[in-house]
């Protein structure tokens, strides 16, 4: 389901943009409740929706909503868009688990975002793992972050490419605002994604345009990873949610495939049980 292009891209930088991976009818209605969510106190949204939060959050750290799958179809279809599951599938084996989406908004005063992710003491975090072997890739961890605005030079998503493979630590002076070669800085337009191994060294620039930057953070992760079992669906919104989402929410055992999966294979023309 990767060209071999892809996979040497990956590879080598941790990261695949994909361009125009949705419609721009889904792309104007999550920013239209963009809008109007981030507009809310918390206590007025609508549940399940609640604020990231923790002891480093400040007035000016960028606002992040999370479980709106649970609230909208648009982020249902997301989840499932196949362009971001031909890549999801291939980089997990077939074997992936829905983890969670998060709606941000940047504005110019809101904090940029240091390096995190990668190497830390010179250990890759073991959730974040990492392989190349037998001529596929393979992430324990993915995040797909589709950009609901343009987002030109000199602001947004940065990147160490290549910091997936790493086995040494960050050197100290290294920082976001570094340019090429030792950091990259995505530009994308509305509708393409970024999608990246969690294990790649990533950050964001301080935003610079008159309004709100935008995004859809979709997680995901290998459905029987050690860390999952603390992950899984709602279960007291689980009407709120298709059935094909509810179980690629759910935790599954050491290669299962899930139905949901032999069902986007056969629409990718790949299908089959192979393991």
């Amino acid at each position: 389901m990767l060209t071999d292009e892809e996979k040497w891209r990956f590879d080598l930088h941790g990261y695949l943009v994909l361009p125009q991976a949705v419609s721009p009818a889904d792309v104007q209605r999550m920013v239209e409740l963009s809008d109007d969510w981030h507009a809310r106190d918390d206590a007025d949204l609508p549940p399940p929706l609640k604020s990231y939060r923790d002891p480093s959050t400040r007035a000016t750290t960028p606002r992040s909503i999370n479980q709106v799958e649970y609230v909208d179809e648009v982020f249902q279809r997301l989840v499932l868009n196949a362009e971001i599951m031909r890549v999801v599938l291939a980089l997990t084996h077939n074997c992936p688990q829905h983890l969670g989406c998060a709606l941000t908004q940047n504005t110019r005063q809101s904090d940029a975002l240091a390096f995190h992710g990668g190497v830390s003491g010179g250990l890759h975090h073991p959730a974040n793992d990492y392989q190349a072997v037998d001529g596929e890739v393979f992430a324990t961890f993915l995040n797909a972050g589709v950009s609901l605005v343009d987002v030109p030079k000199g602001t947004g998503f940065v990147c160490i490419p290549g910091s997936h493979k790493s086995h040494f630590a960050r050197p100290a002076g290294v920082d976001i605002t570094d340019g090429p070669p030792v950091v990259d800085n995505v530009s994308v337009r509305a509708g393409d994604v970024v999608l990246f191994t969690e294990a790649l060294c990533h950050g964001a620039l301080r935003w610079t345009q008159q309004t709100p930057r935008r995004t859809v953070f979709v997680r995901y992760g290998t459905s029987y990873a050690s860390w999952s079992p603390g992950s899984g669906p709602l279960e007291q919104y689980r009407d709120a949610i298709p059935e094909e989402l509810y179980e690629l929410k759910q935790v599954a055992g050491f290669r299962q495939r899930k139905k949901v999966v032999e069902r986007l294979l056969q629409d990718m023309g790949e299908g089959g049980q192979t393991s």
